[in-house]
């Protein structure tokens, strides 16, 4: 096999990534799973012998996309949600808009007929929420349940608030926390397939389903905050997850959207003792030995956290390219936010409308308005509640677009400022990396895109920071940026097709980033041409 590239060190974790991006052609030599037949894990993890719940139709209007965004919120102040309680019909509306069903495809070549409101690779869906509220929520007695999409259901693993050792292992002992929602991986359900490189595709879903329920939340009123460094044991017994096949990545804390964030509080076991065991049983439909994908196990053990402690302090800084030479000032375009009148960006409709252009995605002519550019990355980086550092800091991302067909802005590479501003790079020829998009992935062709946005994450600084747990946490974090841009094209009547299939040392070339940066995420942006798929959306 061929050696990582120089300056690498030798660590789990950045071997993974080599393996992943620089080595990934190998990595894929190595064989992939069958997918198709009647041994397929199910697409929705069912339970058996447990109480259910099917909650009440969830509400088709839930507010305005950017309200989770403090600059949106400050900037509107008078029309700002705040929830003070988690009841059971913003619940449901949570759950559903956060990762529910959005359309089902129909017709003979429906492969992959169940579409959710978060992009999955072959629809395979890995990620499973389970949410936790503190108390009753209405007629929902308290307890830990897991969300069935597929029938808009919950179904209760433990019953009573949230123990104080959870909020301890997570560090949500917050005043005014009205619930948990963990964001868990089976990795089964995309490694059968994948085998190793699924743990990349179950940290980018995981990453994009937390953007999502952040972005739910905050239209719901709710405050959400991302915890990605807490005590893995602690919160996969809690969850009755046996942390190989299942593990959880993330957890969130749902609170009022409140002028403060919530306070640390003194928090008391409310069990009275250490959590006892379960072992919830539920359908499994594929027998494949995990031993096809060591490698992805054997990361996610090395990255595992124990202890209650507060994690460190992040610095945002080291996680950022430098800043690109000042040019001329005719090479900025601001994206500020007006304070006057504004229309309203439906979620729900947004969440309904979100797609990736279909299997086949050719992109129509049309030019882009420079302000609809501006309006879905406008908000791409704004600052992100998270357990990184106090105050919330901006994704530990760089963003980039390539702007090919954009009525008002040259075509060339920007830097996505967090002013924000687009920054032009002048010299910066992309037309090799579209030719390479184009023949690296023949089945979205990128040279019709209106843009192209890459995101990247310092590696080193991740493995610096975060050791082996660095890989999820950064795919995580271009995640919640990459599932803002997909929602607000939606918005804008685009498509935003995520790709893998892109030579990662190409695009770092385009973007000037050295062996340190990798590009994590491509999305290729463009309004979808009418095709032979019919994927009629699910409502009530």
């Amino acid at each position: 096999m061929a050696e990582p590239v120089t300056g690498i060190p030798e660590s789990l974790g950045l071997r993974f990534w080599w393996r992943t991006f620089e080595g990934v052609q190998q990595l894929f030599a190595e064989g992939h799973g069958e997918e198709g037949g009647p041994d397929d894990p199910l697409p929705a993890k069912v339970f058996r012998g447990l109480p259910r719940r099917v909650l009440s139709e969830p509400a088709r209007h839930i507010g305005d996309a950017r309200w989770s965004f403090a600059g949106f919120r400050q900037a509107h102040p008078e029309d700002a949600p705040s929830r003070e309680v988690l009841d059971e019909p913003a619940l449901s509306a949570l759950l559903h808009h956060s990762y529910g069903l959005g359309r089902m495809e129909s017709g003979p070549y429906a492969t992959w007929p169940y579409h959710r409101v978060v992009a999955s690779a072959r629809c395979f869906y890995p990620v499973e929420l389970y949410v936790w509220p503190a108390g009753a929520a209405g007629s929902l007695p308290a307890g830990c349940y897991h969300y069935d999409p597929a029938h808009h259901a919950l179904t209760r693993l433990r019953a009573g608030g949230v123990p104080a050792a959870l909020r301890a292992a997570t560090g949500t002992g917050r005043d005014g926390t009205l619930g948990l929602v963990v964001a868990a991986v089976c990795f089964r359900k995309a490694a059968f397939r994948y085998r190793d490189y699924a743990y990349r595709l179950c940290a980018q879903e995981a990453g994009m389903t937390v953007g999502n329920v952040l972005l739910v939340g905050g239209a719901l009123g709710l405050r959400g905050r991302v915890h990605h460094r807490f005590d893995d044991t602690v919160v996969n017994r809690a969850l009755g997850l046996d942390g190989d096949e299942e593990t959880a990545f993330a957890v969130i804390g749902l609170s009022p959207w409140r002028a403060t964030e919530p306070q640390p509080a003194q928090v008391h076991e409310e069990f009275g003792g250490p959590l006892s065991v379960i072992r919830p049983r539920h359908v499994v439909t594929n027998a494949v030995d995990p031993a096809a994908w060591s490698g992805l196990a054997a990361l996610d053990r090395a990255g595992r956290m124990t202890g209650t402690g507060p994690p460190t302090p992040v610095d945002p800084d080291a996680f950022h390219l430098p800043a690109d030479g000042g040019g001329e000032a005719a090479s900025w375009i601001p994206l500020a936010q007006g304070k006057g009148a504004r229309d309203r960006v439906e979620l729900a409709q947004a969440l309904r409308a979100r797609d990736s252009g279909g299997r086949m995605f050719l992109p129509d002519s049309a030019e882009l308005p420079a302000h609809e550019l501006a309006g879905l990355l406008r908000h791409a980086l704004e600052p992100v509640p998270s357990d990184h550092a106090e105050p919330v800091c901006r994704p530990l991302v760089d963003c980039h677009a390539l702007v090919l067909n954009v009525a008002g802005i040259a075509s060339g590479l920007y830097r996505l400022d967090a002013a924000p501003a687009l920054l032009g790079l002048p010299g910066r020829d992309g037309r090799g990396v579209v030719s390479m998009l184009c023949d690296r992935t023949p089945s979205v062709n990128s040279a019709k895109a209106n843009a192209i946005v890459f995101l990247s994450v310092n590696r080193l600084a991740g493995d610096r920071w975060f050791g082996d747990r660095g890989y999820r946490i950064l795919h995580h974090e271009a995640g919640i940026v990459a599932q803002r841009i997909s929602v607000l094209a939606a918005a804008a009547g685009l498509s935003a097709r995520i790709t893998n299939g892109y030579d990662d040392g190409a695009v770092r070339a385009l973007i000037g980033a050295d062996e340190a940066h990798v590009p994590v995420f491509t999305l290729v942006l463009g309004r979808r041409r009418a095709t032979a798929q019919y994927e009629p959306p699910l409502t009530w």
